[in-house]
């Protein structure tokens, strides 16, 4: 059985701008998102422009992603944002937390701060290998997702080369 997950808007933008959001909807069994990311990734991307605002509004519209009003305890959220987290974010990795669910997240404090309460995490990145493991997309495509991440999103050279080299590993 495919696992939950809840996202953060890191992961979303960023697979639509490799043209690949729809994974999500083959990788995971349901797709939650908490209010705050639906204000940053269509209502304000809708606001600037933005072409990814459209397509996140689709998916949610066909209801593969579902929008969650998400209400942390006051600790957890002050705690939270002492460890730098945003809004967003700390609705993210709450909504994990409770639920057991997998968190979908790129920012390094927000991934940090999940680890540490056990949350299964999950990036971009990650979520092409799963998807080049389940023969979702091919060598080339996962190849061709991360050169494209890497121009939308900043990616450590050394993160950058060791996705490669596991792509590379595929067969």
């Amino acid at each position: 059985m495919r696992s939950s997950a809840v996202s953060n808007a890191g992961p979303l933008i960023h697979l639509v701008r490799v043209n690949g959001l729809h994974l999500l909807k083959t990788l995971f069994q349901e797709v939650i998102i908490p209010v705050e990311v639906k204000v940053e990734t269509v209502d304000k991307g809708k606001e600037r422009g933005f072409p990814d605002a459209i397509q996140i509004e689709k998916a949610i519209n066909e209801g593969w992603i579902k929008t969650k009003r998400v209400e942390p305890d006051k600790k957890f959220d002050r705690v939270a944002k002492i460890a730098g987290l945003r809004s967003a974010e700390v609705a993210v990795v709450y909504y994990a937390y409770q639920n057991h669910m997998i968190a979908l997240l790129d920012d390094d404090a927000a991934r940090v701060f999940a680890r540490t309460l056990g949350v299964a995490i999950r990036g971009s990145l990650g979520m092409i290998l799963d998807a080049l493991k389940k023969s979702l997309i091919s060598k080339m495509e996962a190849f061709e997702m991360l050169d494209r991440l890497s121009e939308v999103m900043y990616l450590a050279p050394a993160a950058y080369r060791l996705v490669k080299k596991e792509i590379e590993k595929s067969s």
